[in-house]
């Protein structure tokens, strides 16, 4: 009978030191925001108060997006164009370390699965409008939260490493469908453009690449002078200048004057490199294929948390130099199509590189899908805006989808009027129809395009009724 007593409280001792843990935050069901407050400053205006704070150079600079989200304990402050976070608190014993889960309730996916020491955790990348289950374990103990994500678009994505990212979908598109997430990423290039190396002095010296030295001296000189001489006289300025053309599709409708004043300077400098003992020459010596963004943990987060199947690249040759497959990985397909944007989508060229990304997203195999160019704004961004005027998305969206970059961007020349306007106007002129989404069917049309495929992909990205 002893015994059977001693085993008995033996029993309610161990049962007694398991118990459910206690959650502080977010309470059972709340909803949550994933956009900060200056983030949704912005969003939440109209489109023509948008479009005037976004040419506002004061406004960008210091207001757009701004203050960013400064998490407890951060080192520094997250980037401006980063999701909110959303804050797991729970009541934790000293020295325990706790193990978080979080499970996506609709897809049933663990969407983040980390540990954690101090009671709290700090979350990123959830999908809004979604509905999440979280439990902590640790000590035996174990505890479990619900709460939903503020249906308030955009969904901003943080991709370690690689600015500018955010979500295609999320947004409402025809007959009031949302545009399911995760399928469709809009980022910066997950690698640097490739880059020119050129010879030092001593190495050109070594090489007896004298007259080179000298050569090079002057051409840079060669080079000053002529760039002051269409300063002093802007209207002199060469427009097959192989430089200015390449600026120019880069800046479209920005003043001359900017590209003379940023390319004087840079002539100066290497006039001096060149002309003084001990200077480098430009002698170019060849090409190196641009750093990974990726690698190491970056990269497998990506992997992990987003499961990307397919990298566009809209890339040129040059950007793309010694490059043979995805940044991410030999699991990742890599489809290399040089594009263009804005107004440069309706010449052949822009023509041709869009048939081939289209078909890319037609065929359900390759999502989820990442598709950028190097800073996932001119040629991303004019890919996006075809994208989302086939689902259907409001005019204002298609807007304002453009328009997030400058929580990154902000230099003011990066605006409506040096850009976007360019690529509203090339379909508006070019396929005049009574809405935006109509000119941009047609111009998918022209493509050689179907009423059946253009219907197959809004199948693929628009939930159901």
């Amino acid at each position: 009978m002893k015994k059977i007593i001693a085993l008995s409280l033996s029993f309610i001792a161990a049962s007694a030191a398991y118990s459910e843990i206690k959650i502080i935050e977010p309470t059972a069901g709340a909803v949550v925001p994933v956009l900060t407050d200056a983030q949704k400053a912005y969003v939440s205006m109209d489109r023509q108060t948008r479009r005037e704070k976004f040419a506002d150079a004061e406004y960008r600079s210091k207001e757009m997006g701004l203050p960013a989200e400064t998490v407890p304990g951060a080192k520094k402050p997250r980037e401006a164009y980063w999701p909110k976070t959303v804050r797991l608190a729970w009541e934790a014993k000293d020295g325990v370390e706790y193990r978080v889960a979080v499970r996506d309730t609709a897809k049933g996916t663990v969407v983040v699965d980390e540990k954690a020491k101090c009671g709290e955790l700090y979350i990123d990348n959830l999908e809004i409008a979604a509905s999440y289950e979280w439990t902590v374990e640790g000590d035996g103990d174990s505890g479990k939260g619900t709460f939903k994500t503020e249906d308030r678009a955009p969904r901003l994505i943080r991709y370690p490493g690689v600015p500018n990212v955010r979500d295609l979908g999320g947004y409402i598109g025809l007959g009031g469908r949302r545009a399911k997430q995760g399928m469709i990423i809009r980022s910066a290039g997950l690698n640097n453009n490739a880059y020119d190396t050129y010879y030092t002095t001593d190495e050109l010296k070594k090489m007896g690449k004298f007259d080179k030295i000298k050569a090079e001296a002057e051409a840079a000189q060669k080079r000053l002078n002529q760039l002051l001489a269409w300063q002093a006289d802007p209207k002199t300025l060469d427009r097959e200048d192989a430089e200015y053309k390449g600026w120019r599709s880069r800046h479209v409708n920005e003043p001359v004057t900017k590209f003379l004043s940023s390319r004087v300077n840079t002539a100066k400098a290497a006039v001096k490199k060149g002309g003084e003992p001990g200077g480098e020459p430009k002698v170019k010596k060849g090409k190196m294929p641009g750093k990974s963004r990726v690698d190491g943990e970056n990269g497998a987060y990506i992997r992990a948390r987003f499961g990307i199947k397919s990298d566009i690249d809209l890339r040129s040759d040059g950007e793309c130099y010694g490059m043979t497959g995805s940044p991410l990985g030999d699991t990742v397909t890599w489809f290399h199509y040089p594009s263009r944007a804005y107004d440069r989508l309706q010449v052949k060229s822009g023509k041709e590189a869009f048939t081939k990304v289209f078909k890319v997203f037609l065929d359900e195999k390759n999502y989820p899908i990442d598709f950028h160019c190097i800073a996932g704004q001119d040629r991303t961004g004019a890919v996006s805006f075809i994208l989302g005027a086939l689902l259907g998305y409001d005019e204002n969206i298609l807007y304002l989808d453009w328009e997030l970059t400058g929580f990154w961007n902000r230099g003011p020349s990066f605006n409506h009027k040096n850009r976007f306007d360019h690529l509203v106007s090339g379909f508006a002129k070019n396929y005049p129809a009574d809405t935006i989404h109509e000119s941009v069917v047609k111009y998918v049309r022209d493509l050689g395009f179907t009423d059946d495929d253009i219907a197959k992909f809004r199948s693929i990205m628009l939930t159901e009724r």
